[in-house]
């Protein structure tokens, strides 16, 4: 007996709020054969977890940006447990989807919605990839980052509406700052310092201009550090950026390539813990989404889930 889909809609991503004839139209394309929540708040959120584990929903489909993703998966895994989660699906729709992007996932959210229910309901068989995310300080997420990373969405956030131009302006802007020494560059690759711990064994090093850590291997915008996502069963990839400004600029088309990392300009690891320690609340971004800690902050590898690509 098949207990169908389970759709969560952020009503108050960008692109929903642009077009929000599109929670009707998912609405649609699910049918009675599924269920559809557009919450508006994590009180409701949860109320849609309990719910959802209840019914035992065979696929859980997320409407919504990278960030939307990863405050719904880390309520659902809270709620859930050590129950597993349901296959998951992705379906865009917001103004940054790496994680999607990188497990290959295309189209629009009612395209990809359709194809789903099609092949659910036809008995197909989905193509899927399994990713850990990372327990980030409480949360769940695939991606972290801080220092040059924080800063630059701190910049992408501000002002005019998020868009892939406007990514793109701003890192043509940072690297064309860089090679003339300007003070963009020097405000964006700033320094940070802390102790870093991975896997039980001290990093030699105090600053660094970013942190960097995934259990996927696309940064987003095409760049691709993490050449260690894979080398164990469950791990994440915590990279250390040491160069100066100008040395991350001419680092980008090997970075873009998934080429091996400099070594003198980077350090890296396939992690399973990592403690940071700093005399600063830690500024940093999972997923997109922007926070702040204290001066100690705990990665660690998380639950492994199902994502389906098509």
């Amino acid at each position: 007996m098949k207990r169908g889909i389970g759709v969560i809609v952020n009503p108050f991503s960008r692109q929903n709020k642009r077009n929000p004839e599109r929670i009707n139209k998912l609405a649609y394309i699910v049918g009675s054969k599924g269920t559809l929540a557009a919450t508006r708040n994590l009180t409701e959120l949860e109320q849609v977890a309990q719910e959802f584990k209840r019914q035992g929903i065979e696929i859980l489909a997320l409407s919504g940006g990278d960030g939307t993703n990863h405050i719904t998966l880390t309520k659902f895994i809270e709620v859930y447990g050590d129950t597993p989660l349901p296959k998951i699906a992705l379906l865009r729709g917001g103004t940054m989807n790496t994680i999607a992007d990188s497990i290959g996932v295309k189209g629009d959210s009612n395209q990809i919605l359709f194809n789903i229910v099609e092949k659910y309901h036809n008995n197909i068989p989905f193509k899927t990839v399994k990713r850990n995310v990372m327990n980030i300080d409480g949360r769940y997420g695939f991606l972290f980052a801080n220092g040059v990373a924080f800063n630059f969405l701190k910049e992408y956030y501000s002002g005019s509406t998020p868009t892939p131009v406007k990514a793109a302006a701003i890192l043509a802007r940072a690297v064309a700052s860089a090679m003339r020494g300007g003070d963009f560059a020097k405000w964006l690759f700033r320094k940070f310092n802390a102790k870093i711990t991975v896997d039980g064994c001290e990093w030699p090093h105090r600053e660094y201009f970013m942190i960097v850590a995934a259990t996927i291997d696309n940064l987003g915008f095409k760049f691709n550090p993490f050449v260690k996502v894979f080398d164990k069963p469950n791990c994440f990839n915590i990279v250390g950026v040491l160069c100066e400004a100008i040395g991350v600029a001419v680092s980008l088309p090997a970075i873009r390539l998934g080429l091996p990392l400099n070594k003198e300009k980077y350090i890296d690891a396939a992690a399973e813990e990592v403690i940071f320690e700093s005399e600063e609340p830690m500024k940093y971004t999972i997923d997109g989404d922007i926070y702040e800690s204290g001066e100690k902050m705990i990665i660690r590898v998380g639950p492994k889930l199902e994502l389906i690509v098509n």
